[in-house]
């Protein structure tokens, strides 16, 4: 079927030299492709199969089900989960060969007694009171290693890998400066104990960004693989979404009249208004009513009144533009940065909305 009305374009080519980027300001290091939430939107499994085929071998999701759903279209390598499985699913994990993140030693034994083989890494929270062994302060080292300690002794979990997570990499260097600092210390109390704990991650998008310590084995990213660090960067990234909406009605309306529900925007003057096939229950969220604008062949088309559920209505004065042509919602020519701001959010959180919308996606190189 043809797409008549929104189609988020996905360039698999600035995807894999965005993670070529990553890998290098990872020392050449691998990187966890961390492809959750349907990729950011982008979608994972497209993604993820062409990130494989190109040589990629570390992957990270959320849940069981995103992790099988990558190995069912050929994707190899590691798959880490950060979420926690069900005890009823554990034997999900062996069938698909895939790594499972635990957070407590409590945890750890219910995996331990499905009686199979499990590869396992420990989250350790350093601050995001989340999730992982508790290791805040330098105190909470030697109760976190004691814990580890005990989850390395179980005979069916085999520990391979120890990470934890920034909290605020991309706001507050100080603090993740410290949760670095009690992260290894951790690992030389571990050493210590002659723990041999496998992999270690630590480095996200922006910690990649402004870390420049090699001492770890791998780093993840998420955000930054999709063309958007979350801190600035020296480095070049590329949008690897563009989403476009067709235009599917043109009217003039004269001056006092006003547009879309609750008449929140009135004309000043004689205007063209623009009708796009874009709206809420497509992703395109209605706070970005009269805020936001669409890009067209150098123009800004201004958002006029709010968003609807399935149409958004812009200001086309002035401008060539035709039924059946498309506007950039947001990509290449038009960041997503700024929308963020006027959502108040954040730009996972409008790639993410990709996800759950009924916008088509279109794979290209």
């Amino acid at each position: 079927m043809i797409e008549d009305r929104v189609t988020a374009i996905v360039d698999l080519k600035a995807l894999l030299t965005n993670y070529e980027t990553l890998k290098l300001l990872n020392h050449d290091k691998d990187v966890y492709a961390v492809v959750k939430a349907d990729a950011y939107g982008h979608g994972s499994k497209e993604c993820s199969k062409y990130l494989f085929n190109h040589g990629v071998n570390y992957f990270a999701v959320t849940a069981l089900k995103e992790a099988i759903e990558l190995r069912e279209v050929g994707v190899g390598g590691e798959i880490l989960i950060f979420g926690k499985t069900d005890r009823r699913n554990t034997r999900f994990l062996k069938d698909y060969d895939l790594v499972q993140t635990v957070d407590s030693y409590d945890y750890a034994k219910e995996l331990d007694e499905q009686g199979f083989k499990i590869n396992v890494h420990v989250n350790v929270d350093t601050g995001m009171s989340r999730l992982g062994v508790l290791c805040h302060h330098e105190e909470d080292i030697s109760k976190a290693a004691a814990e580890i300690s005990l989850i390395k002794e179980l005979k069916s979990v085999n520990l391979c890998g120890i990470y934890t997570h920034f909290t605020s990499a991309d706001s507050d260097k100080s603090f993740t400066l410290y949760q670095e600092k009690v992260f290894k210390d951790l690992l030389t109390e571990l050493k210590k104990r002659n723990i041999d704990y496998g992999l270690v991650h630590i480095k996200n998008s922006a910690g990649l960004n402004i870390l420049n310590s090699d001492d770890y084995d791998l780093a993840r990213s998420g955000i930054a693989l999709y063309g958007y660090p979350p801190v600035e960067s020296d480095y070049d990234f590329y949008p690897v979404m563009t989403v476009l909406a067709k235009v599917i009605a043109l009217r003039e309306i004269e001056k006092e009249e006003t547009v879309s529900y609750g008449r929140t925007f009135t004309a000043d003057k004689k205007m063209k208004v623009a009708t796009i096939a874009i709206g809420y229950a497509d992703g395109y969220m209605r706070v970005f009513s009269n805020k936001d604008y669409f890009y067209y062949k150098g123009h800004k088309l201004k958002v006029l009144g709010r968003v609807c559920m399935g149409l958004t209505m812009v200001d086309a004065t002035n401008v060539d533009i035709l039924v059946g042509d498309e506007v950039e919602v947001f990509g290449r020519n038009k960041p997503l940065e700024p929308m963020a701001k006027i959502a108040d959010t954040i730009t996972y959180e409008l790639l993410c909305n990709m996800a759950k919308s009924r916008v088509k996606k279109e794979f290209v190189e």
